[in-house]
């Protein structure tokens, strides 16, 4: 592979990027071969250093994803990240993977649990309506409204735990592409 046929097939890896990333990307590659070519070495030598542009261009798209996780913190972002990282490792796969798939689940039943809670005045009132036996204890009532809270505070412990399990996954991923490039480099 030559100079040329390199960059092109780094710039289409990069193609996910926006613009400006993938221009500054290549700019850099252009100037590490650029030193290196003056330093003597030719190009067959200075891409036989160097990773595949496809190894390349998973890690800069990973790493752009987690970047973009970090600022704009919603589950697209986080979905990148974690799609762009799996594609550098089955490790990925093994820790993100499976055990999102638990704690999603798990997140979800809460959140089911909660929603049924802070609606149960509304689902005792129906209750009630549709059996035609609406209850005058007021103690029905003052539980059911309890049970509202205990809704409210199990939405905010949701979402305190999703908010930490989002800063996990982004730790883990920095760790897993500083892993796998480390690897890469002995």
């Amino acid at each position: 592979m030559d100079k040329i046929t390199f960059l092109n097939e780094l710039e289409q890896e990069l193609s996910g990027l926006p613009r400006s990333e993938r221009d500054n990307v290549m700019y850099e590659y252009e100037q590490y071969f650029f030193e290196q070519e003056s330093d003597g070495k030719n190009e067959y030598q200075i891409i036989g250093a160097l990773e595949s542009p496809k190894q390349i261009g998973k890690e800069i798209t990973a790493r752009n994803a987690i970047d973009t996780a970090e600022h704009l913190t919603n589950a697209r972002t986080i979905l990148r990240a974690i799609t762009a990282s799996l594609g550098m490792s089955i490790l990925s796969l093994i820790i993100i993977l499976i055990p999102m798939i638990f704690v999603g689940g798990f997140m979800l039943i809460l959140l089911f649990a909660a929603l049924l809670f802070f609606l149960s005045p509304i689902l005792l009132l129906v209750h009630g309506l549709m059996n035609h036996m609406l209850s005058m204890a007021i103690s029905n009532y003052l539980f059911a409204l309890s049970f509202t809270g205990l809704g409210m505070v199990l939405f905010v412990t949701i979402a305190k735990l999703a908010e930490l399990v989002y800063r996990l996954i982004l730790k883990y991923l920095r760790w897993n592409i500083r892993t796998i490039k480390g690897r890469a480099d002995k």
